[in-house]
């Protein structure tokens, strides 16, 4: 009989962001214990979902197209945003509202990223399917950050109510900020800090170690790495790399863009097989779009988080995150899944 690891009762520190979370796995779940049952029951039907026929919705003409080899049909469309959260070609007149700053309008752009079938999502993809989602990420990149007002890309995908998705149909946003979130300051800050005291990337510290200890890498190829941090925010997270140091994730090269795709593929295919196909968040860490400043230091990545459990008081009130599983467990457990 396998022995049960040791609990586990710590605060790490995150090198990069300097957040400290608390490990505490005495209340630690088994992972089959995070099988939803109801998720067949969360699937938007097909004959009201907006994006089984966009344009039949009332959505405008694609910005983009991608269809795979030897099909008429698209299998990647780009969209504008029905409902966005930022709109708008002017930049916003920022101007005092009592001690406060408001910005107005709230300018920007947000863009919908769909993939055509209704229920197959991108861990039931293949690896060329999924680079086409990728190379759509890119190439939006590249025409939104001509944007006056974009000073910052985000490129993010969620899946399940949970996680935020209002719809069930496979589909990223892509939003062009006129600001710099306050989570990639802290990442960029971090970073530099890191560079300013050792002359080194952070992330390529982090990497070399991990690569050394081997415990929480749960995929790799030549070129990408997946590996469950030893200081994460969520259970079960997982987090992408470029083994070379890279700045920004849009210059990235059609090799590494398979890599890529076949990585991101794998990770998510292990959360849905192992975790039950649980709801999750992915987003890209990239430096802002305006390139008026050196980002060298930095290196992109993409993490992916399973939101397995609720915020409590705890987690409110410090702006910290309690993790019930031991990180290099989960990672043991999603690296022996067989994909």
């Amino acid at each position: 009989m396998e022995q049960k690891p040791k609990d586990i009762s710590e605060l790490r520190q995150d090198p990069v962001s300097r957040d400290w979370i608390i490990i505490s796995t005495a209340r630690a779940k088994r992972p089959e214990a995070y099988k939803n049952k109801n998720r067949e029951a969360q699937i938007t039907p097909i004959d009201l979902c907006p994006f089984e026929d966009p344009q039949k919705h009332g959505n405008g003409e694609p910005l983009l197209i991608y269809k795979k080899n030897g099909s008429r049909d698209w299998f990647v469309q780009v969209i504008k945003n029905k409902f966005p959260i930022v709109e708008g070609d002017k930049c916003g007149f920022e101007n005092k509202v009592g001690p406060y700053v408001v910005q107005n309008p709230a300018a920007g752009r947000n863009e919908v990223v769909i993939t055509r079938d209704h229920s197959r999502g991108l861990a039931q993809m293949n690896t060329d399917e999924v680079a086409l989602v990728i190379n759509a990420y890119k190439e939006r990149y590249e025409s939104l950050k001509k944007e006056e007002c974009a000073h910052y890309i985000l490129i993010i995908h969620n899946h399940g109510r949970e996680a935020g998705a209002s719809v069930s149909h496979p589909h990223s946003q892509i939003l062009a900020l006129p600001f710099v979130p306050s989570d990639i300051k802290r990442s960029l800050n971090g970073s530099q800090k890191y560079h300013e005291v050792s002359g080194r990337c952070a992330h390529c510290d982090i990497l070399e170690w991990e690569t050394r200890e081997k415990k929480r890498i749960i995929f790799e190829n030549d070129l990408m790495v997946a590996l469950v941090p030893f200081v994460p925010k969520f259970s079960y997270e997982i987090r992408l790399f470029p083994k070379k140091h890279s700045s920004y994730f849009q210059d990235i090269s059609e090799e590494e863009t398979m890599a890529l795709a076949e990585t991101l593929k794998i990770s998510l295919a292990k959360i849905y097989q192992g975790l039950g196909n649980p709801a999750y968040n992915f987003f890209i860490h990239t430096p802002p779009a305006s390139h008026n400043k050196e980002y060298d230091y930095y290196h992109w990545h993409l993490e992916i988080n399973p939101r397995l459990g609720v915020w409590g008081g705890f987690e409110l009130g410090t702006g910290g995150d309690v993790i019930d599983t031991d990180p290099d467990e989960a990672a043991k457990y999603l690296r022996n899944i067989k994909i």
